[in-house]
């Protein structure tokens, strides 16, 4: 877990600075919290090794899972799911791309169209468009495999 911490801190702390914490301190978590806001609990990450991540941001969540076919409804429900394939190694990328789309930027609402189901049955895909306020107008569209960024 040492040199996943290394890998969000190369991506993540020279953006952040001194809102840039990592957390791992808890006796019996299996998790580690990356922090993007000082502790305020409105941007971080939570890492549950290194195939799965939660990405926290105006109170919603983006999952992120290489075991997404064994997920049921019930793990999913009210989250934005990632729903394309990535290895370990590429999952840091994803998550700092997502986040420097989402910095600076203030959650407006979500619309999700479901487009299938997973093999099990138990759970369905969907597509996400959000839309954000940002600092910044005139940004592109973001699109990361099932999840749109729209701007305004």
């Amino acid at each position: 877990m040492d040199e996943l911490k290394t890998i969000y801190e190369r991506l993540l702390h020279p953006v952040f600075g001194g809102e840039f914490h990592i957390d791992d301190s808890g006796e019996d978590r299996n998790w580690t919290a990356v922090t993007l806001d000082g502790g305020h609990g409105h941007f971080y990450v939570s890492l549950y090794g290194t195939g799965c991540a939660h990405l926290y941001w105006c109170n919603q969540c983006f999952l992120f899972d290489q075991r997404r076919t064994d997920l049921v409804s019930s793990d999913t429900y009210d989250e934005i799911v990632y729903e394309a394939d990535f290895d370990s190694e590429e999952l840091p990328r994803l998550i700092a791309g997502l986040v420097m789309q989402l910095k600076d930027c203030v959650y407006l609402s979500k619309k999700e169209t479901v487009t299938g189901t997973i093999p099990s049955g138990y759970d369905v895909i969907k597509e996400y468009a959000i839309r954000l306020k940002a600092k910044d107008a005139g940004r592109p569209v973001y699109r990361l495999a099932n999840i749109t960024l729209e701007f305004v």
